[in-house]
């Protein structure tokens, strides 16, 4: 992200009419160090609450964790999370990520660090943590289900991108009717996190490749939504859930339901976008990216 359209997208945070805590994350926002750096700045001088998301992927050395966290300490970063999970330990040795949580904590001190989940740091450390861990490793240690409640039950997953296909064995499935007294009205309309990305997508919640609008144009979507004006997709989310979505692709865009049924509403919605992306033209499905390199 440029950074005059980093300044861009913090001045819109303020344009709420109670100002948001911002995390700064991306991906890993260590991998472009000066770029947070200064988005920890701007927000600093903005007057916006800002801690920094972080994988640990980039920790190797010791000594510059301390000395980048010390920087962004002194740019008004006020507090770390740290992702602490199975799914980053896929790819991410848990070393990193031992080796963050300590180097943040002799910066931020134990008040200002959050490590997220801490009741998986004992469990990647089970595994080799000088290497990542595939997650066929879990069910040959532990056994189907015990697997199961781990990666579904412990993280709380939510099955809206890879892992409604990839994790399926672990999870039970339903057929589409399941889903048909469902909504999203308080995953979208009502979401405690949102994101903003580099393209101007406001993604509500954590419906990847769902745009409800253009951050550029803030002031004018939140009035659309403050009067019950949505994008035609968005809509039919908001009253009648993915299985209104579903029957929308059936009859006009001729999607077929999976036969083996979805892991969960958002395994459904994904699929159904995923359809739509290819026979149709609708401005929500944003950024192309999510769906181009699923």
């Amino acid at each position: 992200m440029p950074t005059e359209a980093l300044r861009e997208v913090l001045e819109a945070v303020t344009l709420f009419p109670r100002a948001p805590q911002v995390h700064f994350t991306g991906g890993e926002p260590f991998l472009h160090f000066p770029l947070l750096l200064e988005g920890v700045r701007l927000a600093s001088e903005l007057g916006i609450p800002r801690y920094v998301e972080t994988s640990g992927s980039w920790c190797i050395d010791p000594s510059e964790a301390v000395e980048r966290f010390r920087a962004l300490d002194d740019a008004g970063l006020q507090g770390v999370l740290i992702s602490c999970s199975p799914f980053h330990a896929e790819s991410i040795p848990p070393a990193r990520t031992t080796r963050t949580l300590r180097a943040a904590v002799e910066v931020f001190g134990s008040d200002r660090v959050t490590l997220y989940l801490p009741e998986f740091m004992e469990v990647i450390q089970l595994f080799d943590t000088e290497r990542g861990t595939p997650l066929s490793h879990y069910v040959k240690r532990f056994g189907l289900e015990e697997a199961r409640r781990i990666l579904w039950q412990g993280y709380g997953i939510i099955s809206g991108g890879r892992s409604g296909y990839e994790l399926r064995h672990l999870a039970p499935r339903y057929p589409v009717e399941t889903f048909a007294e469902t909504d999203c009205a308080m995953d979208i309309l009502h979401a405690h996190h949102s994101h903003l990305d580099l393209c101007g997508n406001f993604i509500s919640g954590f419906c990847g490749g769902l745009a409800v609008g253009d951050w550029h144009g803030l002031p004018q979507l939140l009035d659309d939504f403050r009067a019950g004006r949505y994008p035609p997709l968005i809509e039919i989310l908001v009253q009648r859930g993915p299985y209104g979505l579903c029957e929308m692709a059936q009859s006009q865009h001729a999607y077929q339901p999976l036969p083996d049924g979805y892991t969960g509403k958002c395994h459904l919605c994904v699929d159904v976008r995923r359809h739509l992306v290819e026979v149709a033209d609708f401005a929500e499905l944003c950024p192309p990216g999510f769906y181009a390199n699923f």
